[in-house]
């Protein structure tokens, strides 16, 4: 159960003045989690994806007309015009918004895109990547030395032996093998699914 505030502060303050009291707490609702659904509209079923890519490898088909649960949206690689990707609920991989009709509001960014998780150095020129691959079209290139705010990272195609792919504020992905002086992994760092 959590204490609101309020109750903590006044429980302090007489505390620190020598009045006993007897201990209570007022229940604070916790916040709700938002489920975002969609329905499957892709003729002959929808590919689920390992990485927010078509180049990642499939993990399954969801038939035409199902209805799914969603966690989140990250932007990469375009299908028919559309950038964005859906994390399926529950770590289950990902899907084409392209081939997703929302049942209700749309859903969020994962994670927001206004929170850095971590600031980074390229150590060398590194391409600007529309999705989590070499195979996704190039963007542009971020300078060596150029600082990067990455919001979340996702295990996508192997290079140089790592398979960490780092998701930028401005929306595009870069390869983790080139990023350094990133910190410690604080507590609210995640994987793009979470």
């Amino acid at each position: 159960m959590r204490v609101a505030p309020g109750i903590r502060r006044l429980a302090a303050l007489t505390a620190a003045a020598g009045i006993a009291i007897t201990a209570f707490a007022t229940a604070v609702p916790a916040e709700a989690a938002t489920t975002y659904r969609g329905k499957v509209i892709a003729n002959g079923g929808l590919a689920v994806r390992s990485a927010p890519t078509t180049h990642a490898g499939s993990t399954g088909t969801i038939a035409e007309g199902r209805t799914i649960t969603i966690e989140c949206k990250v932007p990469s690689t375009r299908v028919d015009g559309n950038r964005l990707w859906y994390a399926l609920s529950g770590n289950k991989g990902w899907v084409s918004a392209r081939y997703v009709d929302n049942l209700g509001a749309a859903p969020k960014r994962c994670p927001e895109f206004d929170t850095e998780f971590g600031i980074g150095r390229a150590d060398t020129a590194l391409n600007l990547r529309h999705g989590p691959s070499t195979k996704d079209r190039l963007y542009g290139v971020a300078g060596k030395g150029a600082k990067l705010t990455v919001v979340c990272h996702e295990s996508s195609q192997s290079v140089y032996g790592s398979r960490t792919w780092y998701l930028l504020n401005n929306g595009y992905w870069v390869h983790g093998a080139h990023v350094t002086r990133l910190p410690a992994v604080p507590s609210n760092w995640s994987e793009c699914t979470e």
